[in-house]
């Protein structure tokens, strides 16, 4: 059954939990709200265990039926979640999703999170199985017309209310980003004491956000100028910022301009990506441009390689190192790499 995220709280208040949901689409905040929603009411609901697996080149797809079908030791009810990023399961991948979707194992709800899926894929065999076992739910962008009103109804949801100028002003700074929307309503509604927010609270407190200030700094490494990068990334970390607030930002450049680079390599025009992409100021997509001359998508992918090390050093006891690392990285954006095999 096909629903429109807006839909799935409601069918899982009234229905109760499906055997499967797949959930597809390139808006990160919507596809991680989807997947969140299920995993509180399967937790509410006895659902103790919880399996994730990573699709990937190695990935052994017969794992997922072998575990599936296995007794729990731990509890009668599990969540298994299959994180397939590049929303293409192969052969071996279409075959087992289709043969789980024909008998789903009592007590197992299975949730897929998948990157956008095209019209040919959503006509497959093994998506059209899994449509027909659960529920499929494909999460469309924002258009940058409607962003303003979208914020103005999440701070709604919060229990105040924004003037739409205001909220086109964080539509304007966010870029499309539907996760740095998210924080800044946060901080928004934390910050401000009235019910009611305007666009002098919406400019004081980006006046003071170290956030917008991240997305200047990784703008700064892919327009190659290390001398600001530099002062920027040591200004940040004397201010106190978490090295987790600008690896969020720099991870998710990252990866637009992987999506960017790969659509740009079969053709399609850059200014269409752009749109594509809710790209709107120029000095960014300038900065896009340069960061495209310097490389190509099997650089970007060694990029995103390093910054999934400084994840790891971030959850570590090594975050010392986080910032030499953090550094290394801008520095590689910027055409200057001192990482070993960048």
């Amino acid at each position: 059954m096909r629903l429109r995220a807006e839909q799935l709280s409601s069918r899982l208040n009234n229905k109760g939990l499906e055997p499967v949901y797949l959930i597809s689409g390139d808006e990160p905040l919507q596809v991680l709200e989807c997947a969140d929603s299920i995993r509180r009411f399967a937790l509410d609901n006895g659902f103790e265990e919880r399996m994730v697996y990573n699709t990937g080149k190695d990935f052994d797809w017969n794992t997922l039926l072998a575990d599936a079908a296995n007794m729990s030791l731990f509890s009668s009810k599990r969540l298994i979640e299959l994180r397939m990023n590049d929303g293409k399961p192969g052969r071996e991948g279409a075959a087992v999703l289709t043969r789980y979707a024909a008998d789903p194992p009592a007590d197992n709800v299975l949730v897929i999170t998948s990157a956008r899926l095209d019209k040919q894929a959503q006509k497959s065999k093994w998506y059209t199985a899994l449509d027909k076992a659960g529920v499929t739910i494909s999460v469309w962008p924002i258009d940058a017309e409607l962003l303003p009103e979208w914020i103005r109804q999440r701070i709604q949801q919060r229990g105040k209310s924004i003037s739409l100028p205001a909220a086109g002003l964080i539509a304007q700074q966010v870029e499309g980003n539907l996760l740095a929307a998210r924080q800044e309503i946060d901080k928004l509604c934390l910050l401000t004491a009235g019910d009611s927010i305007d666009l002098d609270d919406v400019a004081n407190v980006i006046a003071d956000s170290t956030r917008f200030n991240v997305f200047e700094l990784v703008e700064s490494a892919m327009s190659a100028d290390i001398t600001r990068t530099i002062r920027m990334l040591n200004s940040l970390r004397s201010e106190g910022v978490d090295a987790a607030g600008i690896y969020g930002p720099l991870m998710w450049e990252l990866r637009r301009l992987c999506t960017i680079a790969y659509q740009a390599d079969n053709g399609i025009p850059l200014e269409t990506l752009f749109q594509q992409q809710r790209v709107w100021d120029n000095r960014r997509k300038s900065a896009i441009k340069n960061t495209l001359k310097r490389h190509r998508l099997t650089s970007l992918h060694r990029l995103l390689r390093a910054a999934v090390l400084i994840d790891r050093q971030i959850k570590s006891q090594d975050r010392e190192m986080v910032w030499d690392s953090l550094q290394s990285l801008l520095f590689a954006m910027a055409g200057k790499p001192i990482l070993a095999g960048i």
